[in-house]
């Protein structure tokens, strides 16, 4: 069997296989119980300075590592293998749709929502989650598409009921432009390049035989015809740019409506097209990738509706089926990305033609990923509103709020991950829209609205231990709707209300409170906040006394700076996390329009994220950017319309697994 060198990446198949064709030296037959790598038991002396024969797994340090496990008498590494994991869902299922760019920056196009409506839907995709854009000029399905998120391009497809289609739009990040018209009208056709420069190759067509072999090359404003692929075919699929193409897989004339399945391939030089090497039947699918690293996925590989789980990758001379395939099965699907990183979305499903809205990503090496999602957790004892929260994802405490009757409660629970149990002991003083700092055994509460005493305004601060309330010093301006994060001992209360909205910011030391000479540039209250002490913090959203904002503030100790707004205005939403990375959920526009959103900080910007299942607002939220809590709130058209529901935010995981290494 050859000699093993000590680095083996190169020596690792896409599907997690050992290939040792260029190996060289030997391993004792008796150590060996078969051709599988799995049964060696023992390794030559000869070996022993080549690959490491360890108890247990190592930790990772780099692809490609080997070891001998001895426990499980195994060779074992951290292989790069392709894998597809779920992805944030689209907002509109969909299918005949098309995709450019990357696969954390992408563009879902057109489509068709069944039954059998072209859509102008576009949605732009940032690795988690799609945001709705602005919609095609003209609806069309089963188009061309190249470029990337900010410079984009969809052309030909067609349209219910209008038919096969010769147009182009552009794409610049935010708005679509029609440019061009293209020789042959057609749908279904293999599309790649760039905005400035693409290919348009085979398709559908609506005379003749059905299928085309036509090619036209595009340079930003005008079509050309070029020379003609080899043999015609229609749902076909691409990679590439230009001048170095790829076109694959799709169905060819014949017997039957769908023809004949294709597993040709032929590459594209920029001047003309030659036969490589076939590739697995495979058609109404996507191609990723470029003329020598390609991906092609989803589609059919036989008639009716035989939607094909398989993935295959290219690499310049030969295809290889990946084990990898999407837990949905689907055809007439949109994609972006490259033969590492790859997005697929929306498409058909069966029972045909029931469009989808599932996304999911692949990805070629030793990580693997689940998606970011909100899961539910445990329903409150208490229905309550406008409460406060401190901890973790797994160790939280709720206090006060308003109750369905709207009075104001002390009520404090505590979560334990699982399940919320009620504290026999609650606040000392009722109130809802306390401001909220610390963990489940070190809370702060403070400020908050104490209606129906008068003044309302509450100035009231109390430390929570875990077990009770204990209260002290009292703030200098009472206030209701404030915002406010940090620690026990470190925590910043800012703007609100008392009967005017405020600027001003108290800072406490564990004992006192202070006024800073800081103040907010926007005097608003009812938003969310996020920090972990009372020298950074980070304020966002909230109502200004006219109008719902969108706008953001840093705190560093000093003084209050504007960043970037969120990119939903909202008010009585919340937020958890630090300065730095944080969390906004939920919100609403307006008396009584709850919200589903959520949006990630990163320190500089927003991004989307995927929607909670309840909406609501004036709720609590807990937690990090990556493990939080979303409880409670209101939503006017449900009943009831106070809630106890609990979501549990969890950011996209990250994972790395030793896998057995395997013969090719």
């Amino acid at each position: 069997m050859g000699s093993i060198k000590r680095s083996l990446a190169n020596n690792i198949t896409t599907g997690g296989k050992f290939d040792a064709t260029d190996l060289s030296g030997s391993i004792p037959s008796s150590n060996v119980a078969n051709d599988s790598l799995t049964n060696i038991t023992t390794f030559s002396p000869a070996l022993g300075d080549t690959i490491e024969a360890v108890a247990t797994d190592p930790a990772y340090t780099a692809d490609g590592s080997v070891w001998y496990n001895t426990t499980s008498g195994t060779l074992k590494g951290y292989l790069p293998v392709g894998a597809w994991s779920a992805g944030g869902n689209l907002n509109t299922a969909r299918y005949g749709l098309v995709g450019f760019g990357t696969q954390s920056a992408s563009i879902s196009a057109g489509g068709n929502t069944p039954p059998n409506t072209t859509s102008g839907a576009v949605e732009a995709y940032n690795g988690i989650a799609w945001t709705s854009v602005s919609s095609l000029p003209a609806i069309k399905q089963d188009a061309g598409s190249a470029g990337t998120q900010t410079a984009g391009l969809t052309f030909l497809g067609n349209s219910n009921p209008v038919g096969y289609l010769t147009s182009t739009e552009k794409w610049n990040g935010s708005a679509w432009t029609s440019s061009g018209t293209a020789n042959t009208a057609r749908s279904n056709l293999a599309g790649f390049g760039i905005q400035t420069a693409a290919l348009a190759a085979g398709g559908n067509i609506p005379a003749g035989i059905g299928r085309t072999t036509a090619t036209e090359s595009y340079n930003g404003t005008s079509w050309t015809s070029v020379n003609s692929m080899n043999t015609a075919r229609g749902f076909i699929m691409g990679a590439g740019l230009q001048t170095a193409g790829l076109a694959f897989g799709g169905n060819s004339p014949g017997g039957g409506p769908l023809a004949t399945i294709s597993i040709l391939t032929e590459s594209w030089n920029g001047t003309s097209w030659t036969n490589v090497n076939n590739c697995s039947p495979q058609w109404s699918g996507v191609g990723t990738g470029s003329q020598t690293a390609a991906l092609g996925f989803g589609g059919d590989y036989a008639p009716p509706n035989g939607f094909t789980p398989v993935t295959q990758s290219y690499n310049g001379t030969s295809w290889t089926t990946n084990s990898g395939s999407l837990a949905t099965i689907r055809d007439s699907l949109g994609g972006a990305g490259s033969q590492t990183a790859s997005v697929a979305f929306g498409g058909g499903s069966t029972p045909a033609p029931a469009g989808t809205n599932a996304t999911e990503e692949w990805n070629l090496g030793v990580y693997s990923y689940s998606a970011a999602a909100w899961a539910s957790g445990g329903n409150l004892n208490t229905q309550r509103a406008v409460m406060g929260a401190a901890g973790t994802q797994t160790a939280t405490v709720a206090f006060g709020g308003e109750t369905a009757s709207n009075t104001v409660v002390g009520t404090t629970e505590l979560y334990n991950g699982t399940a919320w149990t009620s504290n026999p002991t609650g606040m000392n003083t009722s109130r809802d829209t306390p401001v909220s700092a610390g963990t489940q055994t070190a809370a702060l509460a403070a400020s908050g609205d104490v209606v129906p005493t008068s003044p309302r305004y509450s100035v009231a601060t109390e430390k929570f231990n875990g077990t009770t309330w204990t209260s002290v010093n009292n703030m200098s301006t009472g206030r209701y709707g404030a915002f406010g994060a940090g620690i026990q001992t470190a925590a910043f209360v800012t703007g609100g209300y008392d009967g005017n909205y405020l600027t001003s910011t108290e800072l406490y030391n564990g004992t006192n409170w202070t006024t800073s000479p800081a103040t907010l540039n926007t005097a608003r209250g009812g938003g969310g906040s996020a920090g972990a002490s009372n020298t950074a913090g980070l304020i966002f959203g909230g109502y200004t006394g006219t109008a719902v904002t969108n706008v953001t503030e840093s705190y560093n100790g000093t003084s209050w700076t504007n960043v970037n707004s969120m990119n939903t205005s909202r008010s009585n939403l919340t937020g958890f996390g630090i300065q730095t990375a944080a969390i906004a959920a939920g919100g609403d526009l307006g008396p009584g329009a709850g919200l589903v959103n959520s949006e990630n900080w990163n320190g500089t910007s927003w991004t989307n994220l995927p929607s909670m299942a309840y909406a609501r607002y004036v709720l609590g939220g807990s937690g990090t950017n990556t493990a939080g809590l979303a409880i409670g709130g209101v939503r006017d058209s449900d009943s009831p319309q106070y809630r106890t529901n609990t979501e549990e935010w969890t950011g996209e995981v990250e994972s790395v697994t030793a896998r057995t290494v395997t013969t090719s």
